[in-house]
């Protein structure tokens, strides 16, 4: 994915018009958006990647859900076309979905300074999930209870809680470091976490690492 200062090109995967044409305006608004294309569902966007060099995807949890060939994940990854899913109020994200995901923004609290946030965090390779649906996560009853991690992901966790950075978990593990930050998002979102630190103390408090 191209650095910010040069513009991202943003493809939308809505199949509400109005939804659709509000995010439009919203992302041609945008100083760090170069480019936007609009396309009713997932596996549309996905067929155009490769022809039009898209950087990310702007979609919601409820067409993620609606999208049954898991294939256009494959394709869009394939393409380095990076991932960002709208979460509403009570909605979750299929997990099937979570290891190509590179951010989560809170749909109902949209706003450009929010859209610009996500689209600046996965520009830089950072996964970013919005600090209201943090808050939402993190509230009572919104528990990490029943989570099950990959033995891979585990793997990667009790290198970062061991103080491992993503480069030196990578060497550890002899895979890359770009695989070591897909796992590590897939992680994330599990874990319904919006940083490493974070994910390390869901995962001590549920048991899923010793202390």
């Amino acid at each position: 994915m191209p650095e910010t200062d040069r513009g991202v090109t943003v493809a939308l995967a809505v199949r509400n018009d109005i939804h659709r044409y509000g995010l439009e305006g919203m992302l041609r608004s945008l100083d760090v958006v170069s480019g936007t294309f609009s396309y009713p569902t997932v596996a549309d966007a996905a067929d155009a990647a490769s022809a039009l060099s898209l950087d990310l995807l702007l979609t919601s949890a409820a067409e993620l859900r609606e999208t049954t060939d898991r294939s256009a994940a494959q394709v869009l990854r394939k393409h380095g076309v990076r991932l960002v899913v709208l979460v509403g109020p009570d909605e979750k994200v299929d997990a099937a979905w979570a290891p190509y995901t590179d951010g989560f923004v809170d749909r109902s609290a949209l706003h450009l300074k929010l859209l610009r946030e996500a689209i600046v965090d996965v520009g830089a390779d950072r996964f970013h999930v919005s600090a209201g649906l943090a808050r939402r996560v993190f509230a009572p009853g919104h528990g990490a209870q029943g989570v099950a991690l990959t033995p891979r992901e585990l793997q990667v966790l009790e290198l970062v809680a061991g103080g491992l950075s993503n480069k030196q978990a990578a060497r550890s593990l002899g895979i890359s470091e770009n695989g070591v930050k897909r796992l590590m998002g897939s992680i994330l979102a599990k874990l319904n976490s919006p940083n490493r630190t974070l994910a390390v103390v869901r995962a001590l408090e549920t048991g899923l690492l010793r202390k």
